[in-house]
Order: C-alpha cells, then sequence, then structure tokens
C-alpha cells in the first residue's frame, strides 16, 4: 500500500497547533476523507497507566500490548530508540487518505507553520526550510509563502486538498 500524504503542522511550544489540528481533521473528515494523525512527543509519553491490566502485562515482560474494545484497538510496543521511524508508524494508521502529523520539524514532509504572536518572536520557526508550504497565524509575518488567518479553516482545508491530495488523485 503506498504511503499517503503526510502534512506536518510544525511550530513553537503553546502556539496552537493542536488546536489547528483537530480543526483541520474535523473539516477533511467532513469532506469525506478518511484521516490519520501522528503526534511527536520528544519527551516521551505513556498510555499504560500504573495498574492498568495493560500496564500490568508491560511490567510482566510483554513487548507489546494490543486492546480490543467495541470498535476501536490500542497498541502500546517498545522498540529501540531511534529504530521506528515515522513511515512505520505512518504504516501502523491503516487504510487512510492522508496523514496529518504534529511536529516533526526536521522530517522533509510538507509543512504549514502556525505562526502566533504570543509566541513567536516575529520569524518563522522553519524559515527557509524548502518543505515548508503556508503559513496560519494570527497575524501577518513576511513570507512569500501562502499565509492563512489560523480560524480560516475552510480556506487552509482547500489548500491542503489543492496541494496534497489533488495531487494525488492525478
Amino acid at each position: 500500500m503506498p504511503m499517503p500524504p503526510v502534512l506536518s503542522v510544525v511550530g513553537c511550544g503553546k502556539c496552537g497547533k493542536t488546536t489547528l489540528v483537530e480543526r483541520l481533521v474535523a473539516e477533511l473528515t467532513r469532506r469525506g476523507y478518511r484521516v490519520g494523525t501522528l503526534k511527536h512527543d520528544v519527551h516521551g509519553f505513556q498510555m499504560d497507566h500504573e495498574g492498568k491490566d495493560t500496564w500490568r502485562h508491560r511490567q510482566a515482560g510483554a513487548r507489546a500490548v494490543c486492546i480490543v474494545g467495541p470498535g476501536q484497538i490500542g497498541l502500546v510496543r517498545s522498540v529501540p530508540a531511534g529504530e521506528f521511524g515515522v513511515a512505520d508508524a505512518i504504516a501502523l494508521l491503516g487504510p487512510v487518505d492522508i496523514v496529518i502529523a504534529e511536529g516533526f520539524k526536521r522530517e522533509r514532509f510538507p509543512k504549514v507553520e502556525v505562526f502566533s504572536s504570543a509566541r513567536n518572536e516575529g520569524r518563522l520557526l522553519c524559515d527557509g526550510d524548502p518543505s515548508l508550504l503556508a503559513v496560519a497565524g494570527d497575524l501577518p509575518v513576511e513570507t512569500a509563502l501562502p499565509r492563512f488567518d489560523w480560524n480560516d479553516i475552510p480556506a487552509i482545508t482547500d489548500f491542503v486538498e489543492e496541494t496534497l491530495l489533488r495531487q494525488q488523485e492525478g
């Protein structure tokens, strides 16, 4: 199965990346697309919580634990640091039309940077990155790239459709 197009939503901490991702996912889904998401967490994360059955399974030595419930599954798997790449994670998402990734600014995926006047210091985090496609934010920033008000989700979604999804169809 070919890898679906990936759009990374990048920006500095607490600038509105998650809000933009959730709004893009909702609009793309409303338009009929199957959307998968990836979240980059440089600090690590924990899905299993102490005392829960899946946590107990992992504490006993299971390298992978899958929990299955009505209409959903969850998987926690131990992987050596640096040996499980973004493409591997995308493959786990199953059949989707597009992947919206939050973070992954060092990857060479097409990017939309969230620019916040309260968080940025007057400049883009990914300025000069050839994979930066557009900027979504709350105030004009000097750039030759397409720029969107971060509340104009229909326009941002139109741009994503035209730039990533329709290219794939053709």
